[in-house]
């Protein structure tokens, strides 16, 4: 098991009050967090304040031609603070292909060519994982605020790296976890702020998809993919998004014949809460998250990371019978008495309080109008999805693959 050394305690933060919910604040301490990289101070952050006003659209270039690129894309319809605005790739005529399906108006270049235009406010890359980190090093350095698919970074070096330089630039830089925009997700976490459940005592997710093993692919390279990089972060996001980072991490993972990590399993210790996390690229997984504490249940349906439903539990400790030690089974109690035990669980799953969680398109458009807001505020790092959390889960990641039994 590693243990990581607590470090200070984090800012405060802001939920995001669309979706309708209300701002509420909260605290937490960081254990993983490097402080050797410092944000400029609220009075720098004011002089790069950008004016995006309530008629004022926020031009987006998207670096790559893929499918997650495309969705986002297509989300971007539903957004009510940007538009996609230019299209780049490193091959030129892809861009220029996926431009057209966008619309007449929508530029399409190189990179360097679309990062040079002065009519793009923020930059999406959307390219492979092992690029990440040299796409917005480069967009940083062309003046773009830029939203970076996950995972930020496949080291925690490059993610770092990235963090200096947008400290550096006094631009902002966030990761693109989604799952703590979506209004599922932001439903839960205030639910369980605001004490729907009592304490927070676990968090247990599993999201798993199976994959045909081809080792050519980008999602199998052993050092920039994987299942802990491709899907473990979003099970990792949302633990430290709700419990905080943690005290102490183990592991166990299976690996493909080439290296990459196949399937893994991860415990986390977050002072007396505890997280059971879990991700695979062979097997379908139950794709759901169940957070329980000492008043009840809240269960997040699958996908987890952008659920339709969330259900609620409210549980009471269970109370010894003054009599049991005389009376140890139902063996002599009349038939009546001994099925209300059954009865009872029974009727426990109707008391569950279900609650729709409905959202447009897939749901990527929901980070892309945090950042505007935080662009319109002058914010340089965001107050849900900081890079500092973006860091801690690449930490967790090479601490517990370093030490895990295979």
């Amino acid at each position: 098991m590693s243990t990581f050394e607590r470090g200070p305690p984090v800012s405060t933060a802001l939920l995001p009050t669309w979706a309708g919910v209300a701002p509420k604040r909260v605290t937490a301490e960081r254990s993983l967090s490097s402080p050797g990289t410092a944000f400029p101070s609220s009075e720098e952050a004011d002089r790069s304040r950008t004016d995006f006003g309530a008629t004022r659209l926020v031009r987006w270039a998207i670096i790559g031609p893929g499918a997650i690129a495309r969705r986002f894309a297509a989300d971007m319809r539903f957004s009510a603070t940007g538009t996609v605005a230019a299209v780049a790739s490193r091959a030129p005529e892809r861009a220029g292909a996926f431009a057209v399906t966008l619309g007449p108006d929508v530029a399409h270049g190189s990179v360097d060519a679309v990062l040079a235009r002065n009519d793009i406010d923020a930059v999406y890359v959307a390219t492979p994982s092992a690029s990440h980190a040299s796409l917005a090093c480069a967009a940083l350095a062309a003046g773009k605020p830029v939203l970076v698919e996950k995972p930020v970074a496949t080291s925690v070096a490059d993610a770092e790296r990235i963090a200096g330089a947008a400290a550096d630039a006094k631009l902002l830089v966030m990761e693109a976890m989604w799952l703590r925009f979506t209004p599922g997700i932001v439903k839960a976490k205030a639910m369980i702020d605001a004490g729907a459940i009592g304490k927070l005592h676990s968090i247990n997710a599993s999201l798993g998809f199976s994959q045909l093993y081809r080792p050519e692919r980008s999602i199998f390279d052993p050092h920039h993919g994987g299942a802990l990089l491709d899907l473990g972060v979003y099970g990792l996001s949302l633990a430290l998004f709700l419990a905080g980072p943690p005290l102490a991490a183990s592991g166990q993972m299976r690996r493909f014949d080439n290296g990459a990590v196949a399937s893994a399993s991860l415990s986390l210790r977050h002072g007396r809460a505890l997280s059971t996390l879990s991700c695979s690229l062979e097997s379908e997984g139950s794709n759901e998250a169940v957070i329980a504490g000492s008043g009840g249940v809240i269960r997040i349906g699958r996908p987890f990371f952008c659920p339709p439903l969330l259900s609620l539990r409210c549980t009471a400790p269970i109370v010894a019978e003054a009599n049991e030690d005389k009376d140890p089974s139902p063996l002599g109690r009349r038939p009546a008495i001994a099925r209300l035990g059954a009865i009872r669980q029974m009727l426990s799953s109707v008391k569950q309080r279900r609650i729709p969680t409905l959202f447009s398109g897939t749901g990527l458009h929901y980070q892309a109008d945090h950042f505007a807001e935080c662009l319109a505020l002058g914010r340089i790092d965001s107050p849900v999805m900081p890079m500092a959390d973006s860091i801690d889960v690449l930490k967790i990641i090479e601490e517990v693959t370093a030490s895990a039994s295979d």
